[in-house]
């Protein structure tokens, strides 16, 4: 089973069917906040359309191919996060995440990355993590900044938000560099 425990109160786990409507009740609570930075929120219109995201993602862990594990905090599913963009040949993947506005703060998108940095390292032998974040996106961009991800760069308009273009900080960790504990 595909379970981490990242607080005495907080897991990550793969995320299942029977959470299509809990996780769509999340983004739907948080669709302003959301939709500043994630281009799919305007495409989640009611749980099947979270339903549809969940197979997708659940196939993708099927075929080793990356997945998406809810973040839970006291029971509750309160964010996401992924790998997307495997790349097997060159050994290497992205982490994708988002966190409800309610749970932020609490240092739990630290510690679910730092859980995915060591699955990625270590089970899966991967040699290389991207973290891309809107250049804007200041909350965002401390996770990587916190956990010594080195910014390798910025990819102008390398995101489409609804209406407009944004740039992406790409940031990078490879096998061997630890992550910051504090």
């Amino acid at each position: 089973m595909f379970h981490f425990p990242l607080t005495p109160t907080a897991r990550l786990r793969l995320l299942s069917e029977s959470d299509a409507e809990s996780l769509f009740r999340v983004v739907d609570e948080n669709r302003a906040h959301l939709r500043q930075w994630m281009p799919w929120v305007d495409k989640t219109r009611n749980p099947d359309d979270t339903g549809v995201f969940i197979r997708g993602s659940r196939e993708r862990f099927a075929r080793n191919d990356g997945f998406d594990a809810g973040i839970e905090l006291d029971g509750a599913i309160v964010g996401v996060i992924g790998l997307h963009r495997m790349d097997r040949t060159n050994r290497k993947t992205e982490i994708g995440y988002w966190l409800a506005e309610s749970a932020q703060g609490q240092g739990l998108m630290t510690a679910a990355c730092r859980a995915i940095i060591s699955h990625v390292f270590g089970e899966m032998k991967l040699n290389r993590i991207e973290i891309h974040c809107g250049t804007e996106n200041s909350r965002s961009r401390r996770i990587p900044e916190r956990l010594g991800f080195r910014q390798e760069g910025v990819a102008r308009q390398a995101g489409f938000l609804y209406d407009r273009y944004v740039d992406l900080v790409v940031y990078a960790m490879l096998t061997g560099e630890e992550p910051r504990t504090k």
